[in-house]
């Protein structure tokens, strides 16, 4: 590839224009990390058009410089037609190549609490806040690590919340399967052979499919 094939521009914001098919939107609290990260780092991460300008990559970093009154952006302007096949490309290819990535969240949760509590502007800048980091923890942690939500927001750090105490506990063994139906029958408990605990008065843990993540997009 020539040198041409990297050249970046700083092109004036008011240039650029969101692409008619771009199917992601950007609502105001995701702009909010964006214009929280480049004010603290600047602009790091190059926009990428068509030839007349159009956006193929980038629309949230450019709304964002648009709301700091921002007069210029970098941007790697590709000789195409904003319709062409291999412009469109860019488009979703932006959006949808990171879904592939495979992420560790027990890595990305320790992580962020150590941004919350060293950095003074707190997760602002990184996609999160303390209350979505809380929900992360819950839902992925296993039951023996994070019990309920206030164990979570309490491994985070929120405040307001204190550690329950410990719960009590009794082992039962039970000699043959038969056994062990007949006593979760007389409890009117459901299990299952990957039931290894259960609470007693029965309590269902939080539905893990109703709590909602702001994903990455292509900013």
């Amino acid at each position: 590839m020539s040198e041409a094939t990297f050249a970046v521009e700083l092109a004036p914001v008011e240039a650029l224009k969101p692409h008619p098919r771009n199917y992601r939107g950007h609502p105001d609290d995701q702009i909010a990390h964006i214009v929280a990260s480049i004010q603290a780092h600047g602009v790091y991460r190059n926009v990428v058009t068509a030839q007349d300008g159009t956006i193929l990559a980038g629309h949230g970093v450019v709304e964002a410089c648009r709301r700091l009154g921002l007069p210029r952006v970098p941007v790697h302007r590709l000789p195409l037609a904003p319709d062409d096949p291999r412009a469109l490309k860019v488009l979703a290819g932006d959006n949808e190549i990171e879904h592939l990535a495979e992420q560790d969240d027990r890595l990305l949760t320790e992580l962020l609490r150590e941004i919350k509590d060293q950095d003074a502007a707190g997760l602002l800048g990184t996609g999160y806040d303390e209350m979505m980091l809380a929900n992360l923890v819950f839902v992925t942690r296993p039951e023996s690590e994070i019990q309920d939500f206030d164990e979570a927001a309490q491994w985070v750090g929120l405040p307001g919340y204190e550690a329950a105490p410990d719960p009590l506990k009794v082992t039962v063994n039970f000699a043959n399967g038969e056994d062990r139906a007949d006593f979760f029958r007389r409890l009117g408990v459901a299990f299952t052979d990957k039931t290894d605990s259960i609470w007693w008065p029965p309590r269902e843990r939080e539905d893990k499919l109703s709590l909602k993540f702001v994903e990455g997009d292509d900013a």
